[in-house]
This record gives C-alpha cells, sequence and structure tokens, in this order.
C-alpha cells in the first residue's frame, strides 16, 4: 500500500513570495513538484511548452492535482491536460490574469496570444481560487482612461467556473512595529525598470507632489540603477531591491506606507507595512479599501493634486492610532490560518 503524500504538481512564473507562501503551506499534505515557467526571451517560449508537456507526462500517473499560480501560458497545459485525465486543475487567479489597463499596457488581455492562453486556461480548468472577490468581477472609476469593469469575467461573459476566494494570511509575528520617524512615506515595487510600472504603482504621482512636501521623506524601495523616471527632489530616497528583513526594518520605522497602484490582486507589501504599524494611504482599486479599511487614507481618482490633499490630511490627523489599528485588522481579518485551512480543504475537495 502507498503510503506516499499525494502528488501535487505547482505551476508558476516565478518564485514570488506568495508562490513560497503556498508551497510552504501545501507541502504539509502534499508532495510538492513545482514548474518554474518563466522565460527572458520570447522565443525560448515553445521550448519551455515542451519541457514542460514531459513534464506533465513523466509526473501524470502519481499526479493528484494541478495548481496554477495566475492563468496564463503555463497554465494551459496543466488546464488541457485536466479534461483528459482524472487529474484537476485549480488555477490561483491573482491579479495581471484579472486585469487589463491599455493606458499603460498592463494586464494578461493586452497582448492578443497570452490574452487567448489565459482566456482558456480558465476555461479549461476545474476551479478557480480568486485572492478577492474584486477579481471575479469589479467596477473601475479610478481612472477613467481604462476598462470600466475589470476581472476575469468582465474579459470572457461565456466563462462559467466553480470559484472559491481565498485571501492572502499572514503570520503577526513576523512584523514587528519599531519607533516611527515622523512624516516619512515609503512605497515599495519591483520591476520599476519597465516602462509601465511606475505609473502603475502610481510613483509618478509621488513624484509630481514631493515638492510639496519638504517636511516629509519619501522612499522608494525597488528601485534599479536604470529608471524610466527621474528625479531631483531632495526628500525623495531610491532605494535598491533589499533582502525581506531589510525592507521589513524600513516599514517598521517608517510612518506611512503609499500604495497607490492602478491595479493591484491582493497586495502583499501594502498588508506587510500595515503590520509593522505604518498608516496606509492606498488608492480605491480591487481588494485595497477592504484591506485598508478605516485605518488609513484612500485615494478616490488617479490625480496629484488629490493625492496632495490627502496626504496633508494624513499627516494633520490627529488620531494617533491609526498605525495600531492597521496592524491589529490585517491580523483579525487575513490571518495565515485561514488561508492554509481554505486552501488545503478545497485542493482536498478537488482530487
Amino acid at each position: 500500500m502507498d503510503h506516499r503524500k499525494p502528488l501535487l504538481l505547482y505551476f508558476h512564473v516565478g518564485h514570488s513570495t506568495f508562490v513560497k507562501k503556498d508551497i510552504e503551506i501545501l507541502q504539509g499534505d502534499f508532495e510538492i513538484k513545482s514548474f518554474n515557467f518563466i522565460s527572458i526571451s520570447k522565443w525560448k517560449t515553445p521550448l519551455l511548452f515542451m519541457h514542460q508537456f514531459f513534464f506533465i507526462i513523466l509526473n501524470l500517473f502519481r499526479s493528484k492535482l494541478f495548481v496554477c499560480q495566475l492563468s496564463g501560458y503555463h497554465s494551459f497545459l496543466p488546464a488541457l491536460t485536466s479534461k483528459f485525465s482524472s487529474v484537476s486543475c485549480l488555477i490561483v487567479a491573482s491579479g495581471t490574469d484579472c486585469h487589463s489597463f491599455p493606458s499603460i499596457g498592463y494586464g494578461n488581455y493586452q497582448k492578443v496570444l497570452l490574452g487567448w492562453f489565459t482566456k482558456m486556461s480558465f476555461r479549461l480548468c476545474n476551479h478557480i481560487a480568486p485572492k478577492h472577490h474584486s477579481l471575479v468581477e469589479s467596477s473601475y472609476t479610478y481612472s477613467s482612461n481604462d476598462p470600466a469593469l475589470q476581472g476575469y469575467l468582465a474579459f470572457d461573459r461565456k466563462l462559467n467556473k466553480p470559484f472559491t476566494v481565498i485571501t492572502n494570511g499572514y503570520d503577526p509575528d513576523l512584523y514587528i512595529p519599531s519607533k516611527k520617524i515622523k512624516n516619512q512615506f515609503i512605497t515599495a515595487s519591483g520591476n520599476l525598470n519597465q516602462s509601465y510600472q511606475y505609473k502603475l504603482k502610481g510613483i509618478d504621482l509621488i513624484i509630481e507632489i514631493a515638492s510639496k512636501f519638504p517636511e516629509c521623506n519619501f522612499i522608494i524601495a525597488g528601485a534599479e540603477l536604470k529608471l524610466p523616471f527621474s528625479t531631483e527632489h531632495n526628500n525623495i530616497r531610491l532605494v535598491p531591491k533589499l533582502k525581506n528583513e531589510e525592507l521589513l526594518k524600513l516599514f517598521s520605522e517608517s510612518e506611512y506606507y503609499l500604495q497607490l497602484s492602478m491595479a493591484e490582486g491582493f497586495p502583499n507589501a501594502l498588508c506587510e507595512a500595515m503590520l509593522c504599524g505604518c498608516v496606509p494611504i492606498g488608492s480605491c482599486v480591487f481588494s485595497i479599501p477592504e484591506i485598508i479599511g478605516n485605518t488609513g487614507f484612500i485615494l478616490d481618482h488617479r490625480s496629484a493634486s488629490e493625492l496632495e490633499s490627502l496626504i496633508r490630511k494624513a499627516i494633520n490627523s490627529e488620531n494617533k492610532e491609526y498605525g495600531i489599528d492597521a496592524r491589529k485588522r490585517i491580523i483579525n481579518m487575513y490571518p495565515l490560518s485561514s488561508r492554509k485551512e481554505k486552501l488545503i480543504k478545497l485542493c482536498k475537495d478537488l482530487i
């Protein structure tokens, strides 16, 4: 009799924080074999498909479940295989696979071929696990230059697939608030060397309003050496990509965290900063208003003048408990135990 754990094949496009977390969650109940479908060169994508095909075939006999982080090229073969085998396929919808922002060229549906693979993966899979209900379908009013409906259903009205919303979860013991540096703001983002990213994350708005607040310091973490923007403001500090513990130290000493994204799935950095006691200031998009709740400030529209007013309101606020309340909110609403319990149960139900 085979007493081994059931085999789960996990497909992703890079070892991001949430990929590592989910693998760690699942490996207690499953044997995990992961496949990293990431290609720097487009011409290598067909080779990756071939490699993935043989990976699936070699492991198909023992496999009990396919899990794909995001929908895209990498999820197509697992989803297709689930139609011709007894192995189910679960797609964790996380953000870019549910977004389309033509004003900055962001989202899977901005590329015809990638959009097709994304759509077909959702249609072929057995179940979808979006990280927030807004990724299924939601109205969008933050910027008038982009579609007013977002979410994977907005881009495929024929899709009729069962789904289970499972938000991210966090262990509060990993995030320790410390003494704050007054009027220090921080935001964190990767891939800022890509032309669309600095608008996607609202970095351009920060640069535009920084000179209005000489008494404040603005830290942009994750800035590479070559950036598609420039700043000569003395109160803006560009910090290169940091190790996680170094980033958390910056979060812990900063008074405010800025999450001014045009689009998000379920932003890890925002939640981590709130756990570090930062007062959150975020855009009114997708999961961000729910995450922040009444513990911070919401930017209703993508507007530098509105952001200036909001920051002025924040630094003049007499409520000194925002940061404490922000930490409590994440602890109470998004415990790691909840994601662990729901994700493991869903995976077992699909076997």
